[in-house]
């Protein structure tokens, strides 16, 4: 709509603001995200305005990412190992893991971090360690400044990317040292990194990350870290790449290819810093209000956050297979029955990728209907029953007004759980009874965590008279109805 909502309140530059009370074209009240930036919706936009606005675009333009990272992945497994079956290996995992096919296309800012990650350790290599010939200084600056320019949209992205200007600056020095091979990069190299990693970190904090950690604070005051917590996190972390429906037990041809980028010294040392760095990164990162308040943690919360780690799995695995390949090769089975072992070989490959898709399918399909059970279908039922109440003003009240404002038109209200109280119920009219509100009750947030949580705000509702519109196993739609004064009066007495 073209409508730009503005902050009610305190707020972070590069967050995100969300209508919480209002419609898309008249907001009356908005609610900042800090923690969520702004670099994927503007990608995202960029779509809209191009394509034209449907919900599935943001999966449409995590697919056209997910397609240029695949092509990055084999271009880096060249410069890296200078070896077409890493590369090869490579690309193809990335594109059969179903994890990565399916949560990888999903609408979230991880898979685009992903290809954002990427694409910067392409520029780093193709600046440090490629174009150190007799090349155009002109073509050297312009890949420095896609080099710099990547890395400060990665920022926008997802916060978590501070840790490419500062691992990857200290991988450039560290390689040249330790590496066996003869890697010679002129100092001006190592200097316009260091100015590039200098603006990236002075851009970080024009985004005021460390601010945007408040949340975080907030809870862990709630629920202390003790040193129990952090012993727990990894292992749950690490379990979910173990999970064969997930990851095709590529975690063995990852370990194996960090072992091998380990022994090597030299460019594989790169990928293998950034995954081990996001992977402790994501593994102690602050959980969840709802597992701290359960004391467990669930493998499955890993899904979203590994997307991230995409393209670095992909490149470990695909060193780890050239090697197995490699020493099969060297076996006395395989030279004596060379043209045997190659059949078998293709055919295992034929077989892992007829497994991957089926097993791919299958897990879409679950995940998908699982989405739209839980999460799309409660919405829609809510919007639909709030455009064909004509008689007043009708506000969906959820936990997710995002959802609903994705299916509805414009014109339709939504109110978020997180803002109700008097004084906005007040301000909409639903306490002098011209306005409407439909309260979307949906089963995943009736826990014992969520009634913590959203203790005052349900207190509040269950004042209000109460009749349920629609229900079934997974959601309800109560339509509620402001009490009169003289009774509120009475019930308080």
């Amino acid at each position: 709509e073209h409508f730009r909502i503005e902050p009610s309140g305190p707020t972070l530059p590069y967050s995100i603001n969300v209508c919480a009370v209002g419609s898309l074209t008249s907001c009356k009240q908005s609610y900042n995200y800090p923690e969520h930036l702004i670099g994927y919706p503007y990608i995202l936009s960029v779509f809209f305005n191009t394509f034209g606005y449907r919900p599935s675009i943001g999966s449409i333009a995590n697919v056209g990412c997910a397609c240029l990272v695949d092509v990055l992945i084999f271009f880096l497994c060249i410069v890296i190992a200078d070896d077409v079956i890493a590369a090869l290996s490579a690309a193809l995992i990335f594109a059969i893991t179903p994890v990565f096919a399916v949560w990888g296309l999903e609408t979230s800012a991880e898979p685009i971090s992903n290809g954002c990650i990427i694409l910067v350790l392409w520029f780093c290599l193709r600046y440090v360690f490629v174009e150190t010939g007799d090349r155009s200084r002109v073509n050297a600056f312009v890949t420095w400044c896609a080099f710099t320019s990547m890395l400060l949209l990665s920022l926008t992205v997802k916060r978590e990317n501070i840790l490419l200007p500062v691992v990857l600056l200290v991988m450039v020095f560290l390689v040249q040292f330790i590496s066996k091979r003869s890697v010679c990069v002129p100092a001006c190299r190592s200097c316009w990194m260091l100015l590039g990693a200098a603006l990236a970190l002075m851009f970080s904090l024009q985004l005021r990350l460390f601010q945007t950690q408040s949340s975080q604070i907030a809870l862990l005051k709630i629920f202390p870290l003790t040193a129990a917590d952090l012993i727990s996190y990894l292992p749950v972390f690490l379990g979910s790449f173990f999970v064969i429906q997930w990851y095709g037990g590529a975690v063995v041809l990852v370990l194996i290819g960090a072992i091998v980028a380990w022994r090597q010294k030299a460019l594989a040392l790169f990928p293998l810093s950034l995954f081990v760095g996001y992977v402790l990164l994501y593994a102690y990162h602050i959980r969840t209000y709802y597992e701290m308040w359960s004391g467990s943690t669930d493998s499955r919360a890993a899904l979203r956050f590994s997307m991230s780690l995409m393209g670095m799995w992909s490149i470990l695995a695909g060193l780890g297979t050239a090697w197995v390949l490699e020493w099969v090769r060297r076996t006395r089975a395989w030279k004596n029955h060379s043209g045997l072992a190659n059949w078998i070989a293709a055919s295992i490959v034929v077989v892992i990728g007829g497994v991957s898709y089926f097993g791919t399918q299958y897990f879409r399909e679950d995940v998908v209907e699982d989405e739209f059970r839980m999460r799309i279908e409660p919405s829609l039922a809510a919007v639909r029953m709030a455009a064909h109440d004509h008689t007043k003003e009708t506000y969906v009240l959820t936990l997710e007004p995002l959802i609903p404002q994705m299916y509805a038109e414009p014109n339709v209200d939504v109110l978020s759980l997180h803002e109700i109280n008097g004084i906005v119920m007040k301000d909409i009219g639903f306490s002098e009874g011209v306005a409407n509100v439909l309260y979307l009750d949906e089963a995943i947030y009736c826990t014992p965590a969520d009634a913590e949580r959203y203790k005052s705000q349900l207190a509040y509702l269950n004042q209000s008279r109460q009749s349920v519109e629609t229900s079934n196993t997974f959601f309800s739609v109560i339509r509620l109805r402001a009490v009169p004064v003289e009774n509120e009066l009475s019930q308080n007495h």
